[in-house]
C-alpha cells in the first residue's frame, strides 16, 4: 500500500501547524513567562545558569516575539524538509550515505495498529542522540549539559 495523498497531506498540515504552535510556545515560555526549563533535546539537556542570565536580558515586545518565532519556525521548517529529502531519496545522510535509499511512508492498515511495535522511529530519536554527539566531534559548543 502506497501513502495516500490525504494521509500525506494530513501529516504536512500537522506538521505545519505544530511548526507554528512550537515556535509561539517557545517565544512565549522565554518572553512571557520567563521559564527556562521547557528544553526537551538533548535527552540531558538545560541551561545553565548564565545563559538564563541571558536569555533574561531579552526585551518582551511584539517585534521581538515575532522575529523570535520566525527564525525558530524556519529553522524547524529547514529541518522538515531536509528529513523529507532523506525519506524521499533526494538528499543523502551527511554522515554515512553510501547506502542510503531513501523510505517509503505507507498508509497504516487499520488492523495493524493495535499490533505492539518495538522499533518506533520517535522512541530511538532521542536514544541516537549520543551516538550523534561521538559523530559530531568536538565543537567550541554543545547542546547538552554533560561535563566531558
Amino acid at each position: 500500500m502506497e501513502l495516500s495523498n490525504n494521509n500525506a497531506k494530513t501529516l504536512l498540515l500537522d506538521t505545519h501547524q505544530d511548526i507554528e504552535e512550537y515556535a509561539d510556545t517557545l517565544v512565549t515560555n522565554i518572553l512571557d513567562k520567563r521559564e527556562f526549563n521547557f528544553l526537551t533535546y538533548p535527552p540531558n539537556c538545560g541551561l545553565t545558569e548564565l545563559e538564563i542570565e541571558e536569555l533574561k536580558k531579552l526585551d518582551n515586545n511584539e517585534n521581538l516575539k515575532n522575529a523570535l518565532r520566525k527564525v525558530i519556525a524556519d529553522n524547524s521548517a529547514g529541518i522538515v524538509f531536509n528529513m523529507l529529502n532523506l525519506f524521499d531519496g533526494t538528499g543523502f545522510p551527511k554522515n554515512d550515505n553510501e547506502d542510503w535509499t531513501g523510505l517509503k511512508v505507507i498508509d497504516e492498515e487499520p488492523a495493524k495498529k493495535s499490533e505492539p511495535v518495538d522499533d518506533w522511529l520517535h522512541d530511538k530519536f532521542y536514544e541516537t542522540y549520543w551516538d550523534w554527539k561521538k559523530v559530531r566531534g568536538n565543537k567550541n559548543w554543545k547542546l547538552d549539559t554533560y561535563e566531558e
